[in-house]
């Protein structure tokens, strides 16, 4: 399921009613001190930066040594209009996208290149380094090469009705959320083509036209037909050359496992890989194909599981031809290192933490880069591991240690790497640390962006459930709260696979949860099992079970609240959108008199009407269990709502479709239930634009008029 939540980021914020006094105003903004483009120069440790007069500098690690790369005056000679955004490609080479333009700057001498022939405004993939470019226009999906002067090239004719070239498929799960990959050299493409003729139709309606009008989507729902996807392979050179599309499709076979994912080139381009997953999701293959011939040639790697497994990171090529590879066999995502022959494999990273974010290899490839949360699962920590030392504790190097949230930017050499640092109480601060882990120099500190205002005050912490499991939780409470006095509760919960709402970073919550704590609420937000960073027993033991081990977790959390002396118990209230819809009605059909007041939008009420690759893998199809399904239908249980409940709906909804909300409605009125209804229109499963504004308003008037009681 697409994550949608309510938290959102600053600017998007931006469009809430301004409330008065020293609080929040959401028509300003809110900016965090920041230093502009940071990067590091290829083939070099110098990195780079814009400093306050747009001038590009290159700063020297080693003894801080700044000089003028690319001054400012030289930008708006070559037409340069905002310098931010830019992209090194060599050590003497930029990329401005915003004008798309590349300046090469030898000796002080500087010449641009203008890539004036590519239609920008249709580009949806590009690999400027080797100038090829694909876009896409009403006419198709096409591919723009310096080969043949930029002349688009239709990427495949072979076409026809319900067929989709070059876009995201299976619903854009297991991290696909592309349809086309650029080899390595820009020498081929290889693209989905997506099949959905066998796919039942789903309508929307669109009320917007004198008389309503209909789309129909494809959308296979669980245990119903799904679509055929096949690969493709593009060749750039031999299409530029004909001026007509040269490709071949990647013989690819359906009992192998019919979802293709983590599509990858190898880097000398003579084969590709794909890894396969079966309907049931429980098995997957990673295959290696020949590219040009497109024929099978080994399945390198079979990943099993009882209940089901997630290819969603690609392989990681060494020099050799050795690879690393993403598992959680052991219970947690770690990396194992293969053999390019497939002789030998090891596990390369070990020990009760999950890796959040691999950055690479140093120029050796002795050592490998990465963020884990370790000991606590709210913080990210820089980390290192030799790779031939063997996986004993002590091979672990953690280089940037302090309880919060880093995230490195590494050097290509890996030698030095910026840390851009948070937690609840640091807004940001960006160092530069070597890779032992010592701080060079600290070149940021950042003040509070909202000045003298006073903020509720944000606290991290686990409590422990029945089976003895920490749940991380957040809570942050009005400012100069009176611990005397009692105050009402907004919960907002989300609860789902692939989320982690609590982190110990700064803002965590987003500022519309800030706002509420300034509004006199005490927020809380829970991460129950089922939610990521935590091991794979800790997110799949939901499995078949939706919303039974989760509602469990926030009653935990509901308990810790009520055991608080500044807590109103018979005050808290309900949030949550789309898993966490389904979890907001999940807890107030199960436990009807805990809650003073509920909202939730684009809610999953029946798993049966949720899609096949994402429902099934959580539920397997109704037809195999047939007790978790009705289990987890909301539909018979809304007859136990006893309070005032918010339901909030996008009618062009494409991922939980609006017959969920409506069917709830019918049963509410069977039932005789009373509830507030609200259609966004226009809306996919996410609220954006000026409608935002409408939509937190309704939220804080509900919760004020219901929760609150004012």
């Amino acid at each position: 399921m697409k994550r949608i939540t309510l938290l959102l980021s600053i600017l998007s914020l931006m469009l809430l009613v301004p409330v008065f006094g020293q609080t929040i105003d959401f028509t300003k903004r809110y900016i965090i001190d920041n230093i502009r483009g940071i990067a590091w120069q290829p083939g070099t440790d110098m990195y780079s930066y814009i400093d306050d007069d747009r001038n590009l500098m290159l700063v020297n690690p080693k003894n801080g040594k700044e000089t003028v790369f690319l001054a400012a005056a030289s930008q708006k000679a070559h037409e340069i209009s905002s310098p931010y955004g830019y992209e090194w490609l060599d050590a003497n080479t930029l990329y401005f996208p915003s004008d798309h333009k590349t300046v090469n700057v030898v000796k002080g001498k500087i010449t641009t290149a203008e890539f004036d022939k590519v239609d920008w405004d249709d580009v949806i993939d590009q690999d400027v380094k080797n100038k090829v470019f694909v876009t896409k226009n009403d006419k198709g999906v096409f591919v723009e090469s310096a080969l043949n002067g930029y002349k688009p090239v239709l990427l495949c004719p072979d076409t026809g009705k319900n067929i989709v070239f070059g876009e995201s498929v299976h619903r854009s799960e297991w991290g696909i959320n592309e349809g086309q990959y650029i080899s390595p050299n820009g020498n081929f493409i290889a693209f989905y083509r997506m099949d959905e003729s066998m796919v039942e139709d789903y309508p929307l309606v669109n009320t917007g036209t004198p008389i309503a009008t209909v789309e129909n989507i494809k959308y296979p729902m669980a245990g119903r037909t799904s679509h055929v996807v096949t690969l493709g392979i593009f060749d750039v050179a031999k299409s530029a050359e004909k001026g007509a599309p040269v490709y071949h499709y990647i013989q690819t076979d359906k009992a192998d496992g019919e979802f293709l994912t983590n599509v990858t080139f190898s880097p000398d381009e003579k084969y590709i890989y794909i890894s396969h997953l079966n309907r049931e999701q429980n098995h997957a293959k990673l295959i290696q194909y020949d590219l040009q011939t497109g024929k099978k040639l080994s399945t390198l790697i079979e990943e099993r599981d009882n209940r089901y497994v997630e290819p969603t990171q690609r392989m990681i090529f060494m020099k050799n031809g050795d690879f690393l590879w993403f598992s959680d066999r052991d219970g947690w995502n770690h990396l194992y290192w293969y053999s390019a022959d497939m002789k030998f494999f090891k596990k390369v990273v070990d020990g009760n933490f999950d890796i959040i974010e691999y950055y690479g290899m140093d120029k050796d490839e002795k050592n490998i880069y990465f963020t884990a949360s370790l000991e606590k699962p709210v913080n990210q920590y820089v980390c290192k591991v030799n790779l031939n030392t063997g996986i004993g504790k002590n091979t672990l190097t953690c280089l940037a240690h302090a309880d919060g949230v880093h995230r490195p930017v590494f050097s290509e050499s890996k030698n030095y790497f910026i840390d851009y640092f948070s937690n609840p109480t640091t807004p940001r601060t960006i160092s530069l640390v070597d890779n032992k882990g010592k701080t060079l120099k600290t070149l940021l500190t950042a003040k509070s962006p909202f000045g003298v205002m006073k903020l509720g005050d944000t606290q991290i912490f686990p409590i422990v459930n029945k089976e003895g499991d920490s749940l991380w939780c957040r809570m942050i409470t009005p400012p100069n709260m009176d611990k005397s006095k009692k105050y009402p509760v907004f919960m907002y919960v989300y609860g789902g696979p692939h989320s982690q709402l609590v982190t110990n970073q700064y803002l965590s919550g987003g500022l519309f949860l800030e706002f509420m704590a300034q509004q006199g609420y005490i927020v809380f937000t829970l991460d129950n099992r089922g939610t990521d960073n935590r091991g794979a027993e800790f997110e799949k033991c939901i499995h078949r079970n939706l919303g039974v081990r989760e509602v469990e977790d926030q009653m935990c959390g509901v308990e810790y609240l009520k055991s608080l002396p500044y807590v109103d118990a018979n005050r808290i209230g309900l949030d949550g959108w789309s898993y966490g819809g389904f979890m907001v009605l999940s807890l107030i059909t199960a436990h009807p008199d805990v809650f003073k007041a509920a909202s939730c939008g684009g809610p999953v009420v029946n798993w049966e009407w949720y899609e096949v690759m994402y429902g099934e893998r959580y539920m397997d199809t109704p037809q195999e269990n047939p007790s978790g399904y009705e289990n987890a239908n909301i539909i018979p249980k809304i007859k136990n709502v006893k309070c005032p409940l918010l339901v909030m709906h996008g009618a062009q909804d494409h991922t939980v479709v609006q017959q969920h909300t409506l069917e709830l409605l019918r049963q509410a009125v069977s039932d005789d239930i009373e509830l507030e209804y609200f259609v966004y229109t226009v809306h996919d499963h996410n609220v954006i634009g000026p409608e935002r504004r409408h939509l937190y308003n309704k939220l804080l008037r509900f919760h004020n008029q219901n929760t609150k009681g004012e």
